[in-house]
């Protein structure tokens, strides 16, 4: 069984407001060496902020982000060293060579000259890059570049890995590359991976966040959704939720939440809800189809 001493990031409560507007509120989460999990949400749906807090570019109103158990903004050295970061475009220098790059960005984690070198060849055997260290970083391809960009991340040797739309813009064969090596990735250490391609999540990922208006909606084990907790603004009758396909028991816990019991519920359910005219607020849980239940997010927010 896995351990607390196994947790390699852990958030707490963790808030960002720029004057009166609330960029992000109330995030927890604990990331455990060996996992992969997803980061969902729409354009402002607070992920990018989320990614900026995690990874240190942020500072929090409140909360605070742990990397084995070094507290980011006041222990910011010994944290950042355990950290490695993916941006949505790989940070390569394009005038550069791909070794002049990894050496860049080893020397910035503080190695020495003779650790970068060898971080540099340890980290081009383990991605593939050894044929272009001597190639312009403005010349590689678009799966090439990702992976320079991954290399980047790993070249100090990081435990938590944090990636922002890894598999944008490549073509198939390049995504699934790239996806089988975050596969491999999480041997070791523990990888946050950002992302609105849904096939990234289902294929690599044990749990998902869903963020929505800046907090957390959906918070889950791909593997282990039992029941469904809904948010509805018009609430109907526990009656008119029990006429739902797949709806075995519906409880109302106050404030438009209601807890639903569910068997054999269909796929779409999320998106029934929606369609009812009840103004779905939150769904949390009760089906693994991911995309109709981010649809349906988005479908009742546009109403």
């Amino acid at each position: 069984m896995t351990g607390k001493g196994d947790i390699l990031l852990q958030a707490k409560g963790l808030e960002r407001r720029d004057g009166p507007r609330v960029r992000l509120r109330g995030l927890d989460l604990e990331l455990r060496r060996g996992e992969v999990m997803g980061l969902l949400g729409v354009n402002g749906a607070g992920k990018s902020t989320a990614l900026a807090l995690l990874g240190g570019a942020l500072r929090p109103t409140r909360g605070e982000v742990r990397i084995l158990n070094h507290d980011l903004h006041r222990d910011p050295l010994r944290a950042r060293r355990l950290l490695g970061l993916l941006p949505e475009r790989p940070p390569l220098y394009p005038g550069l060579t791909l070794d002049e790059n990894l050496d860049f960005a080893a020397r910035l984690r503080g190695l020495s000259r003779r650790e970068a070198r060898k971080a540099r060849e340890r980290v081009k055997r383990q991605l593939d890059l050894v044929p272009f260290g001597r190639r312009l970083a403005g010349r590689l391809s678009r799966g090439m570049a990702q992976r320079a960009g991954i290399a980047q991340a790993l070249v100090h040797t990081p435990r938590v890995l944090i990636l922002d739309e890894p598999t944008a813009g490549l073509d198939p064969a390049q995504a699934r590359d790239l996806r089988a090596l975050v596969d491999e990735l999480r041997e070791d250490r523990a990888v946050l991976l950002a992302t609105h391609l849904l096939q990234d999540v289902e294929q690599l990922c044990r749990r998902v966040t869903l963020l929505r208006e800046g907090r957390v909606v959906l918070q889950e084990r791909l593997d282990e959704l039992p029941r469904a907790r809904v948010r509805l603004l018009h609430p109907p009758s526990t009656e008119a939720l029990l006429r739902l396909p797949g709806v075995t028991g519906a409880r109302a816990t106050g404030e438009g939440w209601f807890e639903l019991t569910l068997e054999d519920a269909p796929a779409d359910l999320a998106e029934r809800i929606a369609h009812q005219g009840w103004g779905l607020a939150d769904y949390l849980g009760g089906g693994r189809d991911l995309e109709r239940l981010v649809t349906a997010m988005v479908e009742e927010e546009a109403a």
